[in-house]
């Protein structure tokens, strides 16, 4: 699945993977420009799989007007050694039905790697809260045992971050191909609308034993970009990629990709009024 450029790590033992899930609003993928973009990370290789529509493109993360002329694929690998984090962008949705083969391929890449924890970045429907769910901030985790053991304390008692509120899915019973009995007992009752392949990716996690966490925003379609100031901001809170932030507002801290110029389309062209 994951195809290396040359000269790149063979294993990232020690790294945290952070990756977005296709959903509501774009959020998590959004998240992931603004880390890509500010933490200046490299690009290391590219997942290969035809579980996501191809796409192929300019570079997005270009500085300047000028670009290089760097090609950009469906699926690709960032890294920063310094900051021992590496981050998966997804510019593609899934290939109808094969959403589980995916979270298999990437559970299998997760562990042939070795990585030490593994955040998904996700967004769920708004209109869907719970009325519990209304008041109070919109940031919700979720966690593997294996990734409790040793970030559960941080989470709850310093960061202060409240876990997503179970509740029994009103479509089924079902995961993708996975009946409610195989699911893990920690992972059951977890509903998360709109938010791709959070919920299988975190099932396949808890019967791997994966150290993952699933950390999600409450929104709404539309002007998108603050939920991912907000998610970022968030996840920053727990790895300290940006230790100063507290210094400013997130729209200060981060920085945003030149390719964001052109998030709502391009101008209207004045010269025909």
């Amino acid at each position: 699945m994951y195809v290396g450029c040359p000269n790149t790590p063979t294993d990232f033992k020690g790294y945290t993977l952070v990756l977005p899930a296709v959903s509501v609003g774009n959020v998590g993928q959004l998240s992931v420009d603004l880390l890509v973009t500010t933490l200046g990370l490299v690009r290391v290789g590219y997942l290969h799989s035809d579980c996501v529509l191809p796409v192929c493109g300019n570079d997005a993360f270009s500085v300047g007007k000028d670009t290089q002329g760097s090609l950009v694929t469906t699926t690709e690998v960032y890294y920063s050694e310094e900051k021992k984090i590496v981050v998966v962008q997804q510019r593609a949705p899934h290939v109808k039905g094969k959403q589980n083969e995916y979270c298999t391929s990437l559970i299998e890449w997760i562990q042939s790697y070795q990585f030490d924890k593994v955040i998904l970045l996700t967004s769920s429907y708004s209109h869907e809260r719970l009325d519990s769910q209304i008041q109070g901030g919109r940031l919700r985790y979720l966690a593997t045992t294996a990734l409790q053991q040793t970030c559960e304390d941080t989470l709850q008692n310093e960061l202060k971050w409240l876990p997503l509120e179970r509740r029994e899915s009103v479509w089924g019973k079902s995961v993708g191909d996975s009946k409610q009995e195989d699911i893990p007992e920690q992972a059951k009752d977890v509903f998360i609308p709109g938010g791709g392949i959070a919920k299988r990716l975190f099932v396949q996690g808890c019967k791997e034993n994966i150290p993952l966490a699933v950390l999600l925003v409450f929104c709404a379609e539309g002007n998108n970009v603050p939920d991912a100031l907000t998610l970022t901001s968030s996840l920053n809170q727990w790895l300290n990629l940006l230790p100063n932030q507290s210094a400013g507002t997130p729209l200060q801290q981060w920085k945003m990709p030149n390719s964001w110029n052109l998030l709502f389309g391009s101008t209207y062209d004045q010269t025909i009024y």
